[in-house]
């Protein structure tokens, strides 16, 4: 079974077990996607491939949100910005994580080779 197949395979399985599409298939994994790269939906995603995207995005994007809000008028230096987006986003990825890995056990998912 080629990866698109598994991936159409992947979406109907959380469709069919209750979760929004939101859920099943965030922009962020869509975009990773689009660049080339082989990633299954987050329920089936391993917790460091999903902690890495989420610190990814979320750090980035919260960063430079505080940063043109906030950070650049008080004069806040480029190395605690970046180290508080880095924390910020290692915060939100690894709560994300959990939170898929809760949520594909809850439902009772199968893994991602069973697909």
């Amino acid at each position: 079974m080629s990866f698109e197949q598994q991936l159409d395979r992947a979406h109907q399985v959380l469709t069919e077990k209750g979760f929004l599409p939101s859920s099943a298939n965030p922009l962020i994994y869509r975009v990773v996607r689009k660049l080339g790269l082989k990633v299954p939906p987050p329920q089936f995603c391993s917790f460091s491939i999903n902690t890495l995207l989420g610190t990814l995005w979320f750090g980035s994007l919260w960063g430079l949100i505080m940063w043109f809000m906030q950070w650049e008028s008080l004069g806040v230096s480029l190395s605690y910005a970046f180290n508080a987006s880095l924390v910020t986003g290692l915060f939100f990825g690894v709560m994300m994580s959990a939170w898929y890995k809760l949520s594909a056990k809850r439902k009772q998912l199968p893994s991602w080779g069973e697909i």
